[in-house]
């Protein structure tokens, strides 16, 4: 693996870690007072809401990283491997919601 694309890849870590988490916090406070014993639809919705939110910010951050990174001879491996990495991120935070 090249050295652009490790550093590619632990910048896009650190970017998502700071967007996870919060989100995932907002996610939390937002189904507070929502009881999924009774508005489990609500929940439902505001998981999707949720995770597309995630998924729009790692979507900016990837193509932030591949802009700063354009002179990279292995752009397209570089573009594949942050969409896995997206990917990756969005399930685990449906796993951690579920886990609700």
């Amino acid at each position: 693996m090249s050295n652009g694309i490790e550093q590619m890849q632990t910048e896009f870590h650190n970017k998502a870690t700071a967007l996870f988490f919060p989100v995932y916090h907002a996610f939390e406070n937002a189904v507070a007072g929502v009881s999924r014993k009774n508005q489990e639809f609500r929940f439902q919705q505001l998981k999707k809401q949720y995770a597309a939110t995630l998924e729009q910010e790692l979507q900016m951050a990837a193509k932030d990283i591949l802009k700063t990174y354009k002179d990279e001879k292995h752009l397209k491996e570089a573009d594949q491997m942050l969409h896995g990495f997206i990917k990756d991120y969005l399930h685990r935070f449906i796993q951690k919601i579920n886990d609700l």
